[in-house]
This record gives C-alpha cells, sequence and structure tokens, in this order.
C-alpha cells in the first residue's frame, strides 16, 4: 500500500480511510472471504515477510534474542489482504535504554527526554530508584548488574509487545492510500527464539481479546515453524465475549515455509 505525504494528500488519506466503512458495511467482509486472503500465495508471502521482518528486528539481550511484535490496520482490496505497519513508539526507546544501561547518567537523561522514556521510568519496577542511586556516587559492580536485570525486564515487557497510539494511527492514516474494504487492526506473535530453534509464538492473550472487543478486530497472526496460524477475533466483538473457542482459526501448513525459517544453526 502506497505512502505519500503532504497536506492535500493527508486530507485524501483521511477522506480514503473514513470511506472504507461504508464499502464495509455494504459488502461486509465474509470469513471466507479473509482465509481465501490469507492463503493464497499472496497472503502467505505478506504474511511471511512480516514474521521476516519482526525477526530482522530482534533485539540481544542477555544471551537471548527478543523477537517484536508488529501490527497496525489492514484491507481487503480485490481479494488481496494489505497490512498497513504502524510503529510502536515504546519499541525504539527500549533498544537505546540497551544501548545506554552502561552509563546511567546518559540513561536517566534519555528516557526524562521523551513522553515514552518516562513512560518506561516510572513504569519499569526499580528503575527510576536504581538510576537515581546510580547517579548520585560511582554505581558499583552489583548495582551494574541490578540495572542489567531490571533492564532485560523491560526489553521481556515492552520491546516485545506492540501498541499504537492514537497519535501514530492518525499520522499513518494520513500517509497512506487507503483502498477496498476494512478488515481492522492485526498485529503478529512472532517466534521465541531458542537454542533449539523456533518454538511458536503465543496464542491471542486475554488482553489481545479485550481489545478486539473495544476495537471491533484484532486479527491475531501466531508463527509456527511449519506455518502460521491467524486468529479472526471479529466473533469476539459480535458476542462481547473474551472466548476464544469462539474465534476463527485459519491455519496454514508448508514444508516450504518450513525450510524458509530453518534456525541458522540447522542452515548449510
Amino acid at each position: 500500500m502506497a505512502v505519500t505525504a503532504g497536506p492535500a494528500a493527508a486530507q485524501d488519506h483521511v477522506a480514503q480511510y473514513l470511506g472504507l466503512s461504508k464499502a464495509t458495511l455494504e459488502h461486509p467482509i465474509t470469513p471466507a472471504e479473509l482465509e481465501a486472503a490469507l492463503l493464497s500465495p499472496a497472503g502467505v508471502r505478506d504474511v511471511a515477510a512480516l514474521f521476516e521482518k519482526s525477526m530482522a528486528s530482534s533485539l540481544a539481550m542477555g544471551g537471548e534474542a527478543i523477537v517484536p511484535e508488529l501490527g497496525g490496520e489492514a484491507t481487503l482490496d480485490g481479494g488481496h489482504l494489505r497490512f498497513v505497519e504502524y510503529p510502536d513508539p515504546v519499541q525504539p526507546v527500549v533498544r537505546r535504554m540497551v544501548d545506554l544501561r552502561g552509563d546511567p547518567q546518559a540513561l536517566l537523561d534519555f528516557l526524562n527526554g521523551s513522553a515514552e522514556g518516562k513512560q518506561l521510568l516510572t513504569g519499569t519496577g526499580g528503575l527510576h530508584a536504581q538510576l537515581f542511586q546510580m547517579t548520585t556516587k560511582e554505581p558499583t559492580i552489583e548495582q551494574r548488574r541490578v540495572l542489567d536485570r531490571i533492564v532485560a525486564g523491560a526489553v521481556a515487557i515492552h520491546f516485545k509487545t506492540w501498541a499504537a497510539t492514537p497519535e501514530v494511527q492518525r499520522a499513518m492514516i494520513e500517509k497512506t492510500d487507503w483502498r477496498g474494504r476494512y478488515v481492522g487492526f492485526w498485529h503478529l506473535h512472532p517466534p521465541v527464539r531458542t537454542s533449539a530453534g523456533l518454538v511458536p509464538g503465543f496464542e491471542p492473550s486475554m488482553e489481545d481479546m479485550q481489545i478486539a472487543i473495544e476495537k471491533g478486530q484484532l486479527l491475531t497472526l501466531v508463527f509456527r515453524p511449519d506455518g502460521f496460524d491467524a486468529y479472526d477475533l471479529e466473533p469476539l466483538a459480535r458476542t462481547g465475549q473474551p472466548d476464544l473457542g469462539k474465534a476463527h482459526v485459519i491455519r496454514f501448513r508448508s514444508p516450504d515455509w518450513t525450510q524458509r525459517f530453518a534456525a541458522p544453526a540447522d542452515r548449510p
């Protein structure tokens, strides 16, 4: 989906986005249409590319590679799913935290310099107090170890998850050419990297189901070493109940996928 800029283009894009509702109300997307689009060669290609992008964005911390979620909004246009990705504003801040953890004063100044940084500073247990102690006198080796553990906790909680603020959503709506009918919000549950290879992503959480009920949809794409599971959570929005058993699950499996995502250690 094309991304363009400029005031006139932004107004056109907002109008296009709002127009998706009319097209969708006139011709609602059926579960069969969504399944056909996801399982088409183009759909499988695009989903694989999203997982590859997520894995390429991994962050190494404590000997572990944390794979972040990606997400955004999607449309269905002529049988083709179009995934518009919205950047998570917290993930790059967490990445920079890891770089700066060896310099407590620089880390504290950096986190105080943005709303997202302050959110992490106050929302990560023990971080603010630890940095205060380490910037009032020369930090000890043990304090540095504690800080590493705290930062690792922030990575595990805030880097691997995805969320989009209203400001990010508005900015991306204004930059994007919108066509077709509206699917809704989507996000990935990427694999977990282990020494033995890639472990499947997690199924939708209670929070995911609550978001789907609130937003009307949260198409959740879950990585598997031999394919993916797509959880269409729109039925939960209709019932208002966070019951994963009511979700429409679309499964894809292929040996080609297995080969494509073989762990690097397993590749020749």
